[in-house]
């Protein structure tokens, strides 16, 4: 058993996990890095076709589960007829694993550093009128990971949440401006709810919908931030 091949070949097989699979925030780092060097996730539109993530992933996952599981058959071959449950058990835990990293890793944080944002989990219906009038009905998720509470007040951005730009709703939902709603978070807790927002739009065109994966505007003792992470 060669001690460099046991490395790299557990290595590979932690990062297929971490790769393929949903962490906290409800995306994985495979689906981030493929977008940050501009590759989209899915063969075609947003959220739909061949997930390119799971295929490299379980890819890599395959070659690191053989590899690992040849290199202690020799010394420990029960606990390389037994890998696989391991693995098992890592994947189906990894994002309740990762949850739990975050209330250690932000214990100390405060203000908007200490909250996560579940924007996978996040929807939004919306009703603009020919008079200008704009209401959105918004189901938003959002989690405190320190040791204080958090007052927040947070808006949805329609716009920015809509994914064909070049229509005549994206223009009306970008001249949409709702007031934003507080909320408060306990310390170590998550706020999970539905929030009513009102606004003018100075560009009306009467139309209602649905959106999902919603860019939230929030905003925390005078530090004002957008939470989008570029999900796929």
């Amino acid at each position: 058993m060669s001690r460099t091949r046991l490395v790299f070949s557990v290595a590979l097989l932690l990062f297929a996990v971490i790769f393929t699979f949903k962490h906290h925030l409800g995306f994985s780092v495979g689906d981030s890095l493929l977008l940050f060097v501009g590759i989209s996730p899915y063969t075609t539109s947003y959220l739909s076709g061949v997930h390119i993530t799971m295929y490299f992933g379980l890819g890599m996952l395959a070659c690191g589960y053989y590899l690992t599981r040849k290199e202690i058959m020799c010394k420990f071959p029960l606990l390389a007829k037994t890998l696989w449950m391991g693995v098992l058990i890592i994947i189906f835990s990894y994002s309740y694993m990762t949850d739990k990293l975050m209330y250690v890793v932000k214990w100390e944080a405060t203000g908007v550093n200490s909250l996560s944002y579940m924007q996978n989990d996040s929807s939004c219906t919306y009703d603009v009128s020919s008079n200008g009038q704009a209401f959105a009905t918004c189901k938003l998720t959002l989690k405190n990971y320190s040791s204080s509470a958090v007052a927040a007040m947070i808006k949805p951005d329609l716009a920015e949440s809509y994914h064909n730009q070049d229509d005549p709703l994206s223009n009306s939902l970008k001249s949409v401006q709702l007031q934003a709603e507080s909320i408060q978070i306990k310390p170590r807790t998550t706020f999970t709810g539905k929030l009513e927002f009102s606004g003018v739009a100075k560009c009306p065109l009467e139309v209602s919908g649905n959106l999902k994966g919603i860019v939230l505007d929030v905003a925390v003792d005078g530090t004002d931030t957008i939470f989008d992470y570029d999900i796929p």
